[in-house]
């Protein structure tokens, strides 16, 4: 077989198992051969393939049972799933290994086949418990890992314990168990900080991901993807940057986050971004472009591809940004009064000057300063909403068959992402 043969039966591969999404369960496969090393490894891997469960099997652990189990319950009632937690079995954080492995065992054994799903609460704690898992040959869709603060933990544990000697080694335990997980699972596990973030909003993070499977859907190349979005409305563009992020390998570039490390290295740049966000004005593109520039160039942005969120935001940024070879434009849109409605919505911190779509409630000092955005031109926003939709359509006549273009409130997050694994599947993208 001569080069070029050899290239198209290798395309040729790549294809089918794209066509047939059994990318999942090649790299599940080879991690199992990995970590368990059979002597006969033909014999394992039919084992594993014949006894694959056809549900769907979910990971959620952390070192909060309270917390965790709340969580646990409202995904299993969101999808009908099964729940097997460990701590209503054993009422106690301190069991042994091999009790709780053979529980689990027993458990999914007595799974019934009528569950689209089965979700384990507090398993695997560490390795062993992993290593386990991994030998029965059963493969979990996603591994969940849920935290908190050292603080939190700390009194967590002192409720349970006898001695502060108890507490400690239960920490360091706690610690070394996490770095233990991330080192067997990879890219397979999400981590939450329970402390940092709302209930409300991992529950819906973790429901997204699991809609969409989360399948790692290789695009042809490393893609550049821009996310445009409505003056001050930023949440659901960052939140499509983090699942594009992930589901793609790319790095996540975003503008605002850009902006804060300049204000808080109190380098040069610092002071004039920070006064002009004081005045609520534009930050000057020659500025914005550096700063940007700086980021895609980086080596990691430049060997895996990036998507970049909150530019550009003009047609001079756009000029810019042309000379990087963007190959999707992902563009967020609504009707005017929409956005005019969301706007008056915006809670804004009178310090920083920073808008805020949803309230954090997990930062009191914050959330105690906050005040309603006051709209003190309604014809000025108006004016910048329709600003903003001309430079859409400017975007899309450009760029045409780079631009798919979202609304806001119409298109759910599922469609968002069925149609970029379309586009980054499309070669004209990348001439």
């Amino acid at each position: 077989m001569n080069t070029s043969e050899l290239v198209e039966y290798q395309q040729k591969v790549e294809a089918y198992i794209k066509d047939h999404k059994m990318t999942d369960l090649f790299e599940n496969l080879t991690r199992l051969l990995v970590l368990s090393r059979p002597q006969d490894p033909m014999t394992f891997l039919v084992d594993v393939l014949e006894n694959r469960r056809v549900q769907r099997l979910i990971l959620v652990t952390g070192v909060v049972a309270t917390t965790r189990q709340e969580i646990v319950v409202s995904l299993a009632n969101l999808f009908n799933y099964k729940v097997i937690t460990i701590e209503d079995h054993f009422k106690s954080h301190w069991v042994n290994d091999d009790q709780v492995n053979e529980f689990i065992h027993s458990e999914l054994k007595k799974t019934e086949k009528h569950f689209r799903g089965v979700i384990i609460s507090g398993y695997p704690n560490n390795i062993k418990q992993a290593y386990y898992l991994q030998s029965l040959g059963i493969i979990q869709e996603r591994f969940f890992y849920l935290e908190s603060d050292l603080d939190f933990c700390r009194q967590y544990y002192e409720q349970i314990s006898q001695s502060q000697e108890e507490v400690t080694k239960a920490l360091t335990r706690d610690r070394l168990n996490k770095k233990d997980l991330e080192y067997i699972y990879g890219s397979y596990m999400d981590i939450f900080n329970t402390s940092k973030r709302a209930k409300e909003d991992i529950i819906e993070n973790i429901k997204q991901i699991i809609r969409l499977r989360d399948r790692k859907f290789p695009p042809l190349r490393f893609p550049r993807v821009a996310i445009i979005r409505p003056p001050g409305l930023k949440e659901r563009a960052n939140q499509l940057a983090q699942i594009f992020s992930k589901r793609y390998g790319l790095v996540q570039i975003v503008t605002f986050d850009m902006i804060q490390q300049q204000i808080q290295n109190k380098g040069a740049l610092g002071p004039l971004i920070y006064n002009t966000l004081q005045k609520e004005e534009e930050i000057p593109n020659d500025i914005m472009n550096s700063i940007i520039y700086t980021e895609v160039l980086s080596t990691e942005a430049r060997t895996k591809g990036w998507v970049l969120e909150g530019f550009p935001k003009n047609e001079a940024q756009l000029k810019f940004l042309e000379a990087q070879h963007v190959n999707l434009f992902v563009v967020l849109n609504e009707d005017e009064d929409v956005l005019i409605n969301k706007s008056k919505q915006l809670k804004i911190d009178p310090v920083t000057k920073i808008k805020y779509e949803k309230v954090p409630l997990n930062n009191k000092p914050l959330l105690d300063r906050l005040q309603n955005y006051q709209i003190h031109n309604e014809q000025s926003l108006k004016q910048r909403i329709t600003r903003y939709q001309a430079f859409v359509k400017l975007i899309e006549q450009k760029f045409s068959e780079r631009v798919q273009v979202f609304k806001l409130e119409k298109d759910s997050t599922e469609n968002i992402i069925r149609v970029t694994d379309v586009f980054l599947n499309n070669p004209k993208i990348y001439n």
